[in-house]
């Protein structure tokens, strides 16, 4: 079973759009040292659908490198693609890199029926023999996962769910039916909102985006809920909250780039067609403030950079 606070990490080019990996590997070395439990790879935040299957392996592979030098450390790469063919050699390059698990939006772009769904989670698992979770993300894949799909795909040996939406109805029917059931089936919330009512339902891990900018409030967060330290952790929960409100004005790989350069980090740049804004926008400025706000109202010290921009 995944515990902990995971992070969907960005992917760090450079500004012709070619992988820096030096500074993907700041990152990632970064925040294991701020506490985060482990890197989901090459999703929606990582750019993994404007990469080649040979750049999504090299950060697989990069992943792997930083997570040696620490203890405990989940690895878990995104290899959905389009198609089946390529996820399942992607799934395989994963897998002898020594991930811990790997996951797959369903194929995307095109809008297939469950059945379709269903043969390609089947691929996938039967080429590997590590972990495959499914990663619900219906806003981009133009597929709703069911309770009746999730239960299929557990037969067919499917380890867990991430889910994005993290719609009540939904998620907790489905951990319900899996507590039932008493069969093994991990879920995992895609993002960091709704992380406390879920974990006194019984989940214990998440993927929260704001891990890539402030891994510090999310590791006050996470240990304290863990801690039982209710006071602490509801305190943590509503300035994540507020942070994350305050910076979704734009998509959330542009936005996590934007606040480690709100940070004096050297964040490099996305790949195009996104970009950042300016630097000499004021919006920098509202994300350091903002970040600022959150840090000190925990009692946190919020290390800076000296990056001129």
């Amino acid at each position: 079973m995944i515990t902990g606070s995971l992070v969907p990490n960005i992917t760090f080019f450079d500004k012709h759009g070619n992988l820096d990996l030096d500074k993907t590997r700041w990152h990632m070395q970064w925040m294991f040292e701020k506490g985060v439990d482990g890197l989901f790879l090459t999703g929606s935040y990582g750019s993994g659908p404007m990469m080649t299957n040979d750049e999504r392996v090299e950060i697989f592979r990069l992943a792997k490198q930083v997570a040696g030098g620490f203890k405990g450390k989940y690895i878990i790469p995104h290899v959905g693609c389009v198609d089946t063919k390529n996820t399942v050699e992607l799934a395989r390059q994963a897998e002898k890199i020594g991930v811990d698990a790997i996951a797959s939006v369903p194929p995307f772009y095109y809008k297939h029926s469950e059945d379709l769904i269903l043969e390609f989670y089947k691929d996938i698992i039967e080429a590997v023999h590590i972990p495959v979770y499914a990663y619900n993300n219906p806003e981009t894949s133009r597929f709703v996962f069911t309770l009746n799909t999730v239960r299929k795909l557990r037969e067919m040996g499917l380890a867990g769910i991430k889910d994005s939406p993290v719609e009540v109805g939904f998620l907790s029917s489905v951990f319900y039916d899996v507590k039932q059931s008493q069969k093994k089936f991990d879920i995992i919330l895609g993002t960091s909102k709704g992380w406390l009512p879920y974990y006194y339902m019984g989940c214990r891990a998440m993927i929260a985006g704001m891990n890539n900018y402030a891994p510090e409030v999310m590791t006050l967060l996470t240990k304290s809920t863990f801690a039982g330290d209710t006071a602490t952790s509801e305190k943590a929960y509503l300035v994540m909250m507020d942070i994350s409100a305050k910076l979704h004005f734009t998509d959330s790989t542009i936005a996590s780039h934007m606040a480690l350069y709100a940070r004096g980090f050297d964040a490099g740049f996305p790949r195009k067609p996104m970009q950042l804004p300016a630097f000499d926008s004021p919006k920098y400025a509202e994300l350091r403030s903002v970040l600022q706000n959150g840090f000190d109202s925990l009692g946190l010290k919020m290390e800076t950079g000296d990056f001129q921009k």
